[in-house]
Formats: C-alpha cells, structure tokens, sequence
C-alpha cells in the first residue's frame, strides 16, 4: 500500500498547480472621463476592506511627484507597487468608446495607471492623468463597494457608472453556471505492448468556480484484446474521477484530470486478478483525450504501464 501510494503522488501531484483561477472584475467609469478597473478574487475582498480606496488615495498624492515626467502629447503608462515603487514608461495610445444615453461617445482615453496590491490589481485609464486630480476616485469606488453583490461561486463583472459621486449600475456579465453531461467515445490503447481498443462513456457534474470548470465524475470503459486465438475478450472497469479546466478561453479549453478504476468484469488473461487503474487525463484539443495511465494487478503485487488516446472522451 506505501508503494502505491508513492506511485499516486509521483504520478498526479505534478499536474496539481496549472488551473488558472479567475477572480471578479469592478468596472466603475467616472463622469466619463476616468475608467477604473478592480480586479480580485472575490467580490467580499472589496466589501471587507478598505486596501483599494486606501492604495488610489495613496496614488492620487504621488501624481504631484511624478508630473515632470508626465507626457501631455503621448501616452503614458504608469505602474505603482503599492509601498514599494512608481515608474513612467510610454505607453500605448488608445480610444475608447462609451454607450451615452444611447449614442457613441469618444473618451480619448490615452494614460494608463495599474496599481499592484496584494490580492487585487487596479488599472486606470483616461485621456490624461494630471486631469484627473478633481475626481474623487477612491470616493465613487467606496459608494460601489456598498452595492456589490453577495458573493457566489461563479466569477463575475459588473458595471457602474459614477457621475458626481452618483452610482448607476450598468450590466452584469457572468461565467456559465453548473451542468450535468454526459459524454461517449472510444479510444485506442496499448497496455502490456498489446495493442486495445475501447468504448467508453461518463456522467459529469461540472461546477463552476471563479470561472473554472471542475468536474467530478463517474465513466465506464469497455476494454476490446484479441487473445491467442483470435477471440475477442471485454474487460470492463468502473472509474470515478475529477477533472478542471486549465484555462477559460472559450476557443482553446484544456482539461485535466485523475481518475481512479476498477476491473468489476474479466474475460483473458490480459489483466489479473483484483485489477486497479490509475490515469492522468488530458484533453490538448476540443474532442483529443490522452491518458497515461498505470494499472496495479495481481493483488498488488505487479504494476505496469499504459496509454489511452481517445476521441470524443
């Protein structure tokens, strides 16, 4: 038993840190001139604390400091390090774009601030940064935080608009919710240098949480050898297993996962008795499984390697 469970951690703890985690995002655009951006992990992160309005105040006072190296004909792109460090570097010109009261409106925005916190990031943009020095920006953040949402699981941005410290909420936009899917594929193999074949199918419930994808499920595989004279043999194992997602763009969404089986029906001599299987799940493409995988058979007493391509799941 020692000897496997070094096998699990060997095998599965490397992949354990890759999940991207996805926190929420504020948008407040102040009297369409200003648009600040928070991002955190969660929402209660802004409502229990006072660290963002306190690092926005903190930059506002250095503004003075650093107005000689301020551009009023280029963009500026400044980076604050809340108690730590300021830099000015030139930065990239860019409009924006606001819906006002139904028409297009040109911002001009231009500078850009990202201010580093612990456990948040701000990014400021405007058309000019000494501009802005009349705005209360840590005031309408402040009245923002007292309308946020109670928290979820599911990450989300939410829109204000402040003007002359008034709070207007302007839209929501939220990661998918939780589903329940069931999936079919096969897959071919090698396990003991025989070459496999099999069909498989899985219940999941996906569970979103900050924007990624957990899954735990439950599959079944049906495992397809031809024995010394040519009959075919099934081998079935019941897996349970859990898999995330590695990142949440939409066009490119990585899986992976771990999964622990059973042989619960035997026919051949290509697995022994009280048949264990350990595998790795990786999807590098949408409807493309790879899965090397180790089986421990022979009541524990002989482990040997394998590996699973499948397509569909």
């Amino acid at each position: 038993m020692k000897q496997l469970c070094l096998l699990l951690a060997i095998f599965v703890l490397p992949i354990l840190g890759f999940s991207q985690f996805i926190g929420d995002t504020v948008i407040v655009y102040v009297d369409n001139r200003v648009e600040i951006k928070v991002a955190a992990p969660d929402f209660n992160d802004l409502k229990t604390s006072d660290k963002i309005s306190s690092a926005l105040k903190e930059f506002e006072k250095m503004i003075p400091e650093i107005e000689g190296q301020l551009s009023s004909d280029e963009a500026d792109l400044v980076t604050f390090s809340v108690g730590s460090s300021i830099t000015v570097e030139p930065g990239d010109a860019k409009f924006t774009y606001l819906i006002k009261e139904g028409e297009l409106s040109n911002t001009g925005f231009r500078d850009q601030v990202i201010i580093n916190g612990e456990n948040f990031t701000i990014y400021i943009t405007t058309s000019d940064i000494l501009k802005i020095t009349d705005l209360s920006l840590a005031s309408c953040l402040e009245k923002v935080n007292g309308v946020l949402p109670k928290k979820t699981r599911w990450s989300r941005s939410i829109y204000y608009e402040c003007n002359n410290e008034n709070i207007k909420k302007l839209e929501t936009k939220s990661n998918s919710p939780d589903y329940l899917e069931l999936q079919m594929g096969v897959g071919a193999g090698l396990v003991k240098n025989t070459l496999v074949t099999d069909f498989s199918f899985r219940i999941s419930l996906g569970l979103n949480h900050k924007g990624i994808l957990r899954a735990p499920y439950v599959s079944s595989n049906m495992v397809f050898d031809f024995g010394t004279e040519r009959n075919m043999n099934i081998n079935t194992f019941l897996n349970l297993g859990y898999q995330w997602e590695m990142n949440n763009k939409s066009e490119k969404r990585d899986f992976m996962g771990v999964e622990l089986g059973y042989l619960i029906s035997k026919q051949g001599d290509l697995f022994g008795e009280n048949t264990f299987k350990l595998g790795v799940n990786w999807s590098p493409a949408k409807l493309i499984n790879v899965s090397p995988q180790l089986y421990i058979t022979d009541n524990f007493k002989t482990v040997y390697p394998g590996i699973r391509i499948g397509f569909g799941l």
